[in-house]
């Protein structure tokens, strides 16, 4: 049996997209999932990053210390509810990007950050999913020498 072009072409392009997917699995080391490690950077970005981050983890204690003392003391007079007790990580569902920082032209000491969180959910017939995004501003400020967040955003 003789093949034609045409399928030596077929088997040309499966052989390549072969090996194009085991040399991007050994690569990636196949699991697809970056290590993201916590910022130390003195910019406005690093408690909103820094907080997104730790409550993705569960580290409820490094959550606490991205957001100023008056939303914390905030959270103390909200009598009983605590945002923070009770959280559970969601790796690899969400996704949050920074798209516009402001600081404030009349207080260099606060600013606005523009994010955008990408949400995903598995489900559907065929196991497709959703992804949904919303964009909100937090407003940071400078306490003790760091970005803390100003706002009660606890990313849900």
């Amino acid at each position: 049996m003789k093949l034609d072009k045409f399928t030596w072409a077929v088997i040309g392009v499966v052989a390549v997209l072969l090996v194009a997917a085991v040399v991007t699995v050994n690569a990636t080391g196949g699991s697809g999932v970056e290590t993201l490690e916590y910022r130390t950077a003195d910019e406005p970005e690093t408690p909103v990053y820094n907080a997104f981050l730790a409550l993705e983890r569960g580290d409820l204690s490094m959550a606490r210390a991205q957001y100023s003392k008056r939303v914390l003391e905030g959270i103390g007079e909200m009598r009983g509810y605590d945002p923070f007790s009770g959280r559970v990580g969601n790796p690899g569902h969400r996704r949050l990007r920074v798209t516009r920082v402001a600081i404030d032209p009349n207080d260099p000491n606060r600013a606005a950050v523009t994010v955008i969180q990408d949400n995903y959910s598995r489900g559907g017939p065929f196991g497709t999913g959703n992804t949904w995004s919303r964009e909100f501003i937090l407003e940071v400020v400078r306490e003790d020498g760091a970005w803390k967040l100003n706002t009660e955003e606890y990313f849900y």
